[in-house]
């Protein structure tokens, strides 16, 4: 992380060696402990998700790295002179990270199904659409996936509007991010056969979507070279994801698409050069990230029936 310039302002070090240890150590520790209970957490969804499967789950790892647009919508306020300014920018970081998941077919896990009328439908003249009286209907085997997602790697530097043009609000910004997530992939093959027969080489193609919630841990340095701070907090984030997945065989699967995360808002307090509480400096981040990932299925489970 880069050191935001502050003149005539402590750095963190120096606050800390004049009493801050204590405080520091309780960020610390709340920081640790937060990220036990969230870890927890998403593992035990994930243990609960596999088990009400019937059948076979397969279980693999994924790493995953991207290129991410993380928007800070910034807030400075200055105590002294009784003005907040605000403004927005946007950086480019890298992200990376890793998952632990399960993967099963959703007529697995949505066994039911229902038997469909005897119906019949004209569609041309002489043809038409129909059903018989034993056809049943249900859910489709499109691949459905849950996971546990590790990221991390985001560090940007932001500026915003500040007093003046030359003293803005310079924010240096670290986060990570673990996630519960569900994934569900549209197999294509189905409306390609339908359209142009078979196609070998797009047969293993997919189209996904999902979303993800867990926890956002970040850490802030900003100031505007007369008053300055940090903070490290951690809180509720969630993400959104879309793009398109590829087998090249039955343990390997490749995925590139689009993913956007909202990792909520932090808040630093700022000090003058003498240690006086002066303001605060909040931000609101937000994430547009460009992905790519490689997925490895290292053991099959059975379920229930263990068909």
């Amino acid at each position: 992380m880069m050191p935001v310039t502050k003149r005539g302002v402590r750095t963190r070090e120096e606050r800390k060696r004049s009493g801050g240890n204590a405080s520091e150590t309780r960020r610390e520790s709340m920081r640790n402990r937060t990220f036990t209970r969230a870890l927890g957490a998403v593992v035990a969804v994930l243990a609960i998700g596999a088990a009400g499967v019937a059948g076979a789950a397969d279980l693999y790892l994924t790493g995953n790295i991207g290129i991410s647009a993380l928007s800070g919508s910034g807030s400075g306020t200055n105590d002294f002179i009784s003005q907040t300014h605000t403004g927005d920018d946007v950086d480019s970081t890298p992200v990376y990270g890793s998952s632990l998941g399960v993967a099963f077919p959703m007529s697995r896990a949505l066994p039911w199904k229902t038997r469909m009328p005897r119906i019949s439908i004209p569609y041309w003249p002489g043809k038409a659409l129909s059903t018989d009286a034993e056809d049943e209907l249900g859910f489709p085997d499109w691949p459905v996936r849950f996971e546990v997602e590790y990221l991390r790697g985001m560090d940007a530097e932001l500026s915003t509007p500040g007093v003046n043009a030359i003293e803005p609000y310079r924010a240096d910004y670290e986060a990570w991010s673990v996630m519960a997530k569900l994934r569900m992939d549209l197999p294509v093959r189905t409306p390609v056969r339908a359209i142009f027969g078979r196609v070998p080489f797009l047969e293993p193609l997919s189209i996904y979507g999902g979303g993800g919630t867990g926890m956002s841990f970040n850490e802030l340095e900003a100031g505007n070279g007369v008053i300055a701070g940090d903070e490290s907090d951690s809180g509720f984030a969630w993400q959104a994801i879309a793009g398109i997945g590829y087998e090249l065989n039955e343990n390997v699967h490749w995925s590139i698409g689009w993913r956007y995360q909202n990792l909520g808002e932090v808040k630093a307090p700022l000090f003058d050069a003498s240690n006086t509480p002066r303001g605060n400096y909040r931000v609101d981040l937000t994430a547009h990230e460009f992905t790519t990932s490689l997925s490895f299925t290292f053991w099959r489970v059975f379920f229930l029936d263990g068909d």
